[in-house]
């Protein structure tokens, strides 16, 4: 199904509620509220449904403050939702199991299961935020002159762009990322205003939490896997259990003779993993052996019910085959 479809969909929808995957990173927020203000402002009766709630580095979004984390069901008279960045149904931050209306999954991750009633899935976007671009075009969005609309709109989609592509440096970026991204500065977005906010605006408990980690951090297999473990107790001492800790990991991945990097925290449901490579090595493979999923160099994944060592030593193992396989 082509986008110009997808916008028929929308257009004649009555109530549309917007989500994304749990544990939702810049992609997922940015998305999601760059789509909420381009439709509220047509006209449409859109709200956001999270089970989480958006970390501070991101709350200068418009319309962030919505994600509250409190509604977590398609509220009455919704007839569509749209999850957007999420490639499986089990990681929507949201409870869809009653709602009977429509569908839409968008997204650009490679592993997705297409469980939406419509699923349009880009895997050449460098994030979903491109697709999210595309189909705003495609509703009469521009972007070729400086209003505050526009600027709204970009400034999420650019937050988008700048953090599922490493600042631009990944190799899924595209000719029509820096495009985009060229465009969403041409209506007004401030990109060094958005950097600022996503990098530069820690806490001394943030800064804190980061020693912590590297402090903590041991290295595996001649080098090239570094681990770090924040439990509970960490989390609560530098009161960090809601700070995001992405630039952790890409602060580990960046140690000279690192391909994989991988930072565990103690939630409560178990224990999340977050998995990030460079070169070849591909971390989606070692997310889908335990349920999560991702990109080759950045993934996800929950282990419900375990221990953090237990968690530690199952990832080992799953990269040591992984590292096995490759040398054959």
């Amino acid at each position: 199904m082509a986008l110009k479809d997808i916008k028929k969909i929308i257009i004649e929808a009555n109530k549309i509620g917007i989500t994304f995957h749990t544990s939702p990173d810049g992609d997922a927020i940015g998305s999601a509220l760059g789509l909420l203000n381009g439709l509220r402002e047509l006209g449409k009766d859109v709200y956001i449904i999270s089970k989480d709630k958006i970390s501070e580095n991101l709350a200068f979004l418009p319309y962030s403050e919505e994600v509250t984390g409190e509604i977590i069901d398609p509220k009455e008279g919704t007839d569509l939702v749209i999850v957007l960045d999420c490639g499986n149904v089990e990681r929507i931050s949201a409870n869809l199991s009653g709602f009977s209306g429509m569908v839409i999954n968008i997204d650009h991750h490679v592993s997705n299961d297409k469980y939406g009633f419509i699923n349009y899935i880009d895997t050449t976007a460098a994030a979903t935020a491109e697709i999210v671009f595309l189909l705003l075009k495609e509703m009469g969005y521009e972007f070729s002159v400086n209003e505050e609309i526009l600027e709204r709109i970009g400034r999420c989609l650019y937050t988008s762009l700048v953090t599922d592509t490493g600042s631009f440096r990944h190799s899924n970026v595209t000719k029509r990322t820096h495009e985009i991204a060229g465009m969403l500065i041409g209506v007004g977005v401030d990109n060094s205003k958005i950097y600022n906010n996503l990098f530069d605006n820690r806490s001394i408990n943030k800064l804190n939490l980061m020693g912590y980690a590297f402090q903590n951090a041991k290295l595996y297999f001649d080098g090239k896997v570094v681990v770090t473990v924040l439990d509970n107790d960490s989390l609560k001492k530098f009161d960090a259990e809601k700070e995001d800790t992405s630039d952790i990991i890409g602060n580990l991945l960046s140690i000279k003779t690192v391909e994989v990097a991988v930072l565990l925290k103690e939630v409560e449901e178990g224990v999340k993993a977050s998995l990030r490579s460079k070169y070849d090595f591909d971390v989606r493979k070692i997310a889908e052996t335990f349920g999560g999923g991702g990109h080759p160099k950045a993934s996800g994944l929950m282990q419900r019910g375990v221990m953090l060592q237990i968690a530690k030593d199952n990832i080992l193992k799953a990269i040591e085959r992984e590292i096995d396989l490759c040398k054959e």
